[in-house]
């Protein structure tokens, strides 16, 4: 089977804190997405992972996606299945708007960006790309600090209680959001 790369992007709106907290729930959703995926015409068979990176420009929110594909390359197929997904993914971050709670916010300029030991890495914490410091592994090897006092911020407890605390930069502010905790699974796995 062979082994190729694609680059896509998707622009969204970034006018209000909602907008872009919406970009980064998409983000979240799809970034580490592993699908297999069949096609019947023309008979096809790839599996696909997703990345993603983000980025802020004037008033539009771009969502960086690299696709890793295991499989025949066939590019406008990928495109589809891609589109297919996000659709899918549109549709639940629209839901998650709904149940998303406020945490508080603090002023861009009272909190700054440290790279983390993998230890101190919170894979429910999700932060746009562009905060990360000089070599910060991304998305996760970087968090936000008040420069006051010196903690993280959000805490660890916020993290804790939610399934997912987003930081959403907009009008020189930065606002946390935290999404529901995952139904819990039937079946515990040992």
């Amino acid at each position: 089977m062979a082994q190729w790369e694609e680059g896509l992007a998707l622009d969204l709106p970034a006018t209000s804190r909602e907008e872009v907290l919406y970009g980064l729930l998409v983000k979240d959703l799809l970034n580490g997405g592993s699908y297999d995926v069949e096609v019947e015409e023309p008979p096809l068979t790839f599996t696909v992972d997703y990345t993603c990176g983000d980025e802020l420009e004037g008033d539009v929110y771009r969502l960086l996606i690299v696709a890793d594909v295991d499989g025949e390359e066939d590019h406008e197929i990928l495109h589809q299945f891609t589109e297919e997904v996000l659709q899918e993914l549109t549709e639940e971050a629209r839901s998650l708007m709904d149940q998303v709670e406020p945490l508080g916010s603090q002023p861009s300029d009272g909190v700054e960006f440290r790279r983390v030991e993998e230890d101190d890495e919170r894979w429910d914490l999700v932060v746009p790309d562009w905060f990360a410091p000089d070599g910060a592994e991304v998305p996760f090897g970087f968090r936000s600090f008040l420069k006051k006092g010196d903690k993280p911020w959000p805490e660890d407890s916020a993290l804790d209680t939610h399934g997912r605390v987003l930081v959403v930069p907009y009008d020189d502010r930065l606002h946390l959001f935290g999404t529901p905790m995952p139904p819990e699974d039937d079946e515990e796995e040992d």
